[in-house]
């Protein structure tokens, strides 16, 4: 089964470093579809849904960014809530333990989880009938 897969980039806290990521990956034909940060006070983990994230990585490693590939859930999200997701996902023993965000793949709404068990959340949420990228 094929997993999504997103790039989290560790970067210090300060203004135009965003933007710097953006315009680096830009460059490069890499598109951006969903982005979410989070603040550790000096620095900061951006995790960015891309077209391409082996070579987003490598564009951005080029430029001394440090950027991993994480593998994550990804879920459309239609008629259905989070807390469905949620509900499913804690039924069958798989902890969600970090919600990225939203993020839009093919225009279809994406709910980005980080789980501790990728295989076993995909195949409940395929089986529940979610479309999962």
């Amino acid at each position: 089964m094929k997993t999504l897969k997103i790039l989290s980039v560790f970067i210090e806290n300060k203004p135009k470093r965003l933007s710097k990521i953006i315009e680096e990956l830009s460059k490069e034909g890499i598109s951006l579809s969903g982005l979410a940060i989070a603040d550790a006070g000096d620095f900061g983990i951006v995790r960015l849904i891309v077209n391409d994230v082996k070579r987003g990585a490598s564009v951005l490693s080029k430029h001394e960014m440090i950027a991993n590939v994480q593998e994550v859930v990804g879920v459309k999200i239609d008629k259905a809530t989070v807390a469905d997701v949620a509900k499913i996902l804690g039924e069958n023993n798989v902890n969600i333990e970090d919600a990225i965000g939203y993020g839009f793949i093919d225009n279809e709404k994406i709910l980005v989880l980080k789980v501790d068990n990728i295989e076993t959340a995909n195949k409940v949420l395929s089986k529940e009938g979610f479309k999962l990228y």
